[in-house]
């Protein structure tokens, strides 16, 4: 099968190529205006499939002529020798243009393009649909058209902006167009030219597909704004490969409703095999690892044997889209088999086959208790690999992988010895130095502390569906007085008077009468359903139901009975948003910009970082020479003092790998710290000799020529990242601002996922320790910690207190509800939810819904069962005080590994996300207090001293009171006179988060606050 697969490669990479290129059309600022509110008739004749029929859309590149040329046919349609051609042969693509005009059932698509229709109406979906035939209910206007993340959060198009677009942005956007369609003509000029395509032009089109289609929008019609040209022609053209490739096996069939697929999953335990990293160059150089083997996975799986693409990568591992073949499985395990070398094994499985990607989170999770136990890489391999480490004179256990034997006096076996040194020369080699440090003592803070911070989303509801179906594609008022019924005639609003429709219980009582009495689908009710689906039905089964029901993503819909159940679901068909695949694809998209670009690219890179000297280096030499390799790292003594500097040349020239702050004691500037090093005597310890030595040939080991390093080498960036994946991250910075970054991530969380921070948690935990404990320890907390997360993630029962009207600088329209749940949090939570689009005369009534219990419906408009068993949603508008809601709560963990034994207990007193802002408003006060020598040290310490005490001694209610006599007599603090620093504290107090913020600062960040200042 795979050798097949291998002898049409081209073709099959080809017509991944047409379906990648198919929209092309929709890459232009005419796509957009085209689809706008306020479009121009001119603007409105714009025919996005219709394109390589104008040179002026292609900047007289000449693109367009090549995607006519018909001296593609022989090359895209060599399918001779399959043993069932079909439409293959009998209905041959022309070029490359033909994949552009006809991939929608209208266009009568044969042959290639009827695989590629069928997978752009299962990507389509319903949604675009149903989302407003006549009357184009959601659209934008040119002035304020945006793209929306796949939770609501609206921002400008990257590529087009908006429109009234000046001339210089206009020559920008015209730029980007011509530069994409130049690089796209090259490479398809360079395949036509050999008559085959190489594994670099491939890659090389993804990657300039992926680049330049993410900077827009598929669709601009507000709900489904949020999947960006990229979300759909990814999913589209994958499915169209997998297709194909199952065509290319088991011969042509008739794919039209009938194609199904599966999901390849190949598993690893990403957290597991990162964590037994000893210190951050065995981590990174596992992570390295990972990302080659993965990528040589995607090799093979996209390229040489085409099965089907990458379609969601975590840390469980990465999935990709497959044909529905019998025993692929046994055929992939047998070609990736030799590719393992992390010493772990490679889990391989495939999916039951299926018409939807809902099925990847269930999916996911059984790859979750796959890689749950401990398990190895080929046996044959490490066999191998451990009697060869013998052979080499290995006698012990090497402490990182644990598998092969190392020589006694060295830290690693030599695999994990060549993984680890890799990284520095790596980092050497490269014609820019990295900003980003990968040296742990260069993370760490002053008082030579690091935090590993963890994040974790779950997603595991919105990639099976389930949330998903809290979103809705339009309002019933939206469908009942903007839309018309076909041919423009009739006003919707019109016949649902005729037929006393007033709301959507109405509308569904309707439809559950015709599917009791289907041929009673008279007139009014044709327009109906006409209204829906664009044409007028004369069969209410056959043509109304049967077609919607069909592409349902959930695959519910078609093993429905009952008819009353049938009238829900239809309902939910046709007015609540879907789980098509290319809204899956953006769910976890969304996740992972917010990590890569928000928390990564935006917090972390842009952080204030203080400079002088935090973020500098000195460079110096060793005499004599200690002969150490370049690239390599070397302990030295100074004084007591310990820092491993690397070696950057042959001669003996060294650069420190260590935060300037910690060698304070020989100055405060880099020029101090250098000047104050110069000529001072060293002890020193390599790999070569793991004794420490205090001298060669007789001679004393001494720094000499010390001074400020080049400026490569300066300004570095004091993180390091472990991993980012769409679900987590791991990340290492200094511990002094640890929190501090924590909550300017809760702040970006806050922002972007306003719309549904009830229903999508997001937990962060901050793990403190020096930075001489092992990291393997650290990492072992941080996977405990993420596991802790996961467990904890469950429904709570909350109620809503108040809930006022705000105006949000960067939210716009929102509500602030306080909201109480009694198993969560001990103080009522305040969560604000934005209800605005980009455009400020444009409300969002598709996203802020909030899940609730036990109301009485009739008196909420925006309100629908989200689930067809009564489980309802409201828009957050119409909330009211009292009201009982369900939350994900999200959690916070904050720690000190002050020993090993410390990390067995991370799963103790986790605290709402939220206590994050509590922590540093609590700091800020305290700090404020003491600055103004309002209280002294001793007196807060006395305070503490007395709470902590009595704590133990006293039951809830005489504690409290104690609590508060010892606010009045010890800080002074009298309710009468400031109620609200006395609740503050008093509420601080009986639930711990005082003592949780005194430990933090004055213990582990090792704060000394003086009057008018710190120290």
């Amino acid at each position: 099968m795979l050798d097949k697969l291998k002898d049409k490669r081209t073709q099959i990479l080809l017509a991944e190529i047409g379906a990648y290129l198919h929209l092309i059309g929709r890459l232009s600022e005419e796509f957009i205006y085209a689809q706008a509110k306020d479009a121009t008739d001119s603007e409105n004749d714009f025919k996005y499939n219709k394109v390589c029929n104008n040179p002026y859309f292609f900047e007289n590149t000449g693109l367009d002529e090549l995607l006519k040329d018909q001296s593609w046919e022989n090359l895209i349609n060599d399918f001779k020798n399959l043993r069932n051609a079909g439409e293959l042969s009998s209905h041959k693509i022309k070029s490359f243009s033909v994949f552009i005009e006809k991939h929608t059932w209208p266009n009568k698509p044969r042959g290639l393009c009827k695989i590629l229709a069928d997978a752009h109406g299962i990507v389509s979906g319903i949604d675009k649909a149903l989302a407003g035939q006549k009357g184009q209910p959601g659209k934008q206007r040119k002035a304020y058209t945006f793209r929306a993340t796949a939770f609501g959060y609206e921002k400008e198009i990257e590529l087009f902006g908006v429109a009234d677009l000046n001339r210089m942005e206009l020559e920008s956007v015209k730029n980007t167009k011509e530069q994409f369609f130049k690089k796209v003509k090259k490479i398809l000029d360079s395949i036509k030219t050999s008559q085959d395509i190489s594994y670099n032009d491939y890659k090389d089109i993804v990657e300039l597909v992926k680049t330049y289609y993410s900077q827009t929008i598929g669709e601009t019609r507000r709900p489904i704004n949020e999947i960006s040209l990229y979300d759909y022609v990814h999913i589209i053209a994958s499915l169209t490969k997998s297709n194909l490739a199952k065509m290319v096996i088991d011969g042509w069939y008739e794919p039209k409703r009938e194609s199904k697929w599966r999901i390849l999953k190949i598993n690893v335990d990403v957290v597991g095999l990162l964590s037994k990293g000893l210190k951050i160059g065995d981590i990174l150089g596992y992570r390295s690892e990972i990302e080659k083997t993965f990528d040589e996975i995607k090799r093979i799986i996209e390229f040489e044997y085409p099965l089907g693409n990458e379609i969601y990568r975590d840390s469980t591992g990465i999935y990709f889209s497959c044909p529905d073949v019998s025993d692929i499985n046994r055929l992939i395990i047998d070609k990736l088999k030799d590719l393992n070398k992390l010493d772990f094994g490679l889990q391989i499985e495939v999916s039951p086959k299926s018409r939807s990607m809902v099925v990847l989170a269930s999916e996911r999770e059984k790859s979750l208790k796959t890689i749950s136990y401990p398990h190895i890489g080929d046996t044959a391999y490490l066999k191998k690999e451990f009697e060869e480490s013998r052979k080499a004179g290995g006698e012990d256990i090497c402490p990182v992988c644990r598998l092969r034997l190392k020589p006694e006096k060295e830290d690693r076996c030599w695999k994990c010895k060549d993984r680890y040194e890799k990284r520095a020369k790596t980092w050497l080699d490269e014609d820019k130095v990295s900003k980003e440090t990968i040296w742990l003592d260069e993370v760490a803070d002053k008082n030579d502390r690091v935090a590993l911070i963890v994040g974790q989303f779950c997603l595991e509801k919105w990639l099976s569906g389930e949330f998903i179906g809290t979103f809705i594609s339009r309002t019933f008022d939206e469908w009942k007085d903007i839309c018309v019924v076909r041919d423009c005639i009739e006003k919707v609003s019109d016949v649902c008077g005729r037929l006393s429709i007033e709301n959507i219980l109405d509308l569904k009582k309707g439809f559950e009468n015709l599917f009791n009495n289907p041929r009673s689908l008279d007139d009014n009710w044709k327009k109906i359903c006409g209204s829906f689906i664009g044409i007028s039905p004369n069969d209410f089964i056959n043509d109304f139901w049967q077609p919607i029901a069909e592409r349902d993503a959930t695959g519910e819909a078609l093993n429905l009975k009952d008819n009353s159940e049938k009238a829900k679901h239809l309902i939910k068909l046709l007015f609540r948003k879907h789980p098509s695949l290319a809204r899956i694809h953006r769910i976890w998209k969304t996740t992972q910009e917010f990590i890569n670009e928000t928390i990564f690219e935006g917090i972390l890179k842009e952080y204030n970082w203080r400079s002088e000297p935090r973020r500098q280096r000195i460079q110096f030499k060793i005499e004599p020479n200690p002969d150490i390799p370049e690239g390599t790292t070397c302990d030295i003594d100074i004084a007591g003092l310990r820092f491993s500097p690397v070696c950057i040349d042959e001669q003996g020239i060294f650069v420190s790998t260590i935060n300037l702050e910690i060698l304070k004691k020989f100055g405060e500037s880099t020029n101090e710290i250098s000047e104050n090093l110069d000529g001072r005597k060293i002890k020193i310890k390599c790999e070569k000799n793991r004794a420490w030595k205090s001298g060669k040939n007789g001679k004393s080991f001494r720094i000499s020529e010390a001074r400020p390093a080049d400026e490569k080498f300066h300004n570095y960036l004091p993180f390091v990242k472990i991993y980012d994946f769409p679900d987590q991250f791991m990340v290492l910075v200094p511990a002094y601002e640890a929190l501090d970054i924590t909550e300017k991530i809760l702040e970006e969380y806050e922002i972007q996922f306003s719309k549904v921070r009830d229903r999508l948690p997001f937990h962060l935990g901050v793990i403190a320790f020096h930075r001489k404990t092992p990291l393997y320890v650290v990492m072992g907390a941080g996977r405990r910690l993420l596991g802790v997360f996961k467990r904890k993630t469950e429904t709570k029962l909350a109620k809503v207190i108040s809930i006022k009207d705000i105006s949000d600088k960067k939210l716009g329209k929102s509500k602030e509800i306080t909201i109480k749940t009694e198993s969560f949090s001990s103080v009522p939570l305040k969560w604000k939810f934005s209800y605005s689009t980009g455009d400020p005369d444009e409300k969002d009534l598709w996203h802020p819904y909030i899940r609730v219990v036990d109301i009485n419906i009739s008196d909420r408009k925006l309100c629908f069962d989200y689930t067809g068993r009564e489980d309802y949603v409201v828009h957050i508008e119409e909330i009211k005080e009292d009201d009982k809601i369900k939350i994900e709560p999200s959690y916070f963990r904050l720690l000190y590994l002050e020993n090993v034994t410390r990390r067995l207990r991370v799963d103790e007193d986790l605290k709402p996300l939220d206590y994050t802002h509590r922590l540093q408003k609590l700091w800020k006060r305290i700090e404020e207090k003491l600055k103004a020598r309002t209280w002294s040290i001793s007196q807060v310490y006395a305070y503490w001293e007395e709470v902590s005490k009595r704590r133990q001694d006293y039951d809830e209610k005489t504690f409290e009171k104690f609590v508060k006599a010892a606010l009045v007599n010890i800080l002074e603090i009298k309710p009468q006179k400031d109620k609200e620093l006395f609740d503050l504290f008093f509420q601080a107090t009986v639930d711990r988060i005082f003592d949780l913020c005194l430990y933090w600062n004055f213990q582990v960040r090792k704060i000394r606050v003086k009057g008018g200042g710190n120290e």
